[in-house]
């Protein structure tokens, strides 16, 4: 869902720190809808990455809910932040959820404008 509009091979969302990270999936049934991934970074603050949902089940709180369990998962680690890279088209779900825009970014990827957010976990 987010590599192929950038024209990656699937399998390219791996990297050095897969293994040290928190992943999740939103199922329906036996298919995967939704996932998000949260990475722990110094200054007690958590990083969420590769966050997606089906377009099928977009607007159904699938989203949300990935979100509450990898903000849970900040908490319980006492980390005080979670911060992100949002795309575009996702600003208004996030700030939806309580994320506010603290400046631009440039993907590491691809020419795609983003936004850095971030949320006060306290």
């Amino acid at each position: 869902m987010l590599r192929s509009p950038l024209n990656l091979p699937r399998g390219s969302e791996r990297d050095a720190i897969e293994k040290n990270s928190f992943h999740i999936a939103a199922y329906h049934e036996k298919t995967i809808i939704g996932v998000g991934r949260l990475q722990i970074e110094p200054n007690h603050s958590a990083r969420i990455r590769y966050m997606a949902v089906d377009d099928d089940y977009q607007n159904q709180g699938v989203g949300s809910s990935i979100l509450i369990r990898l903000e849970g998962f900040a908490q319980t680690n006492n980390l005080r932040i979670c911060w992100l890279y949002a795309r575009e088209k996702a600003i208004k779900f996030y700030s939806k959820n309580g994320y506010a825009v603290k400046g631009e970014s440039k993907s590491e990827l691809s020419e795609l404008k983003h936004k850095r957010m971030e949320k006060s976990l306290n």
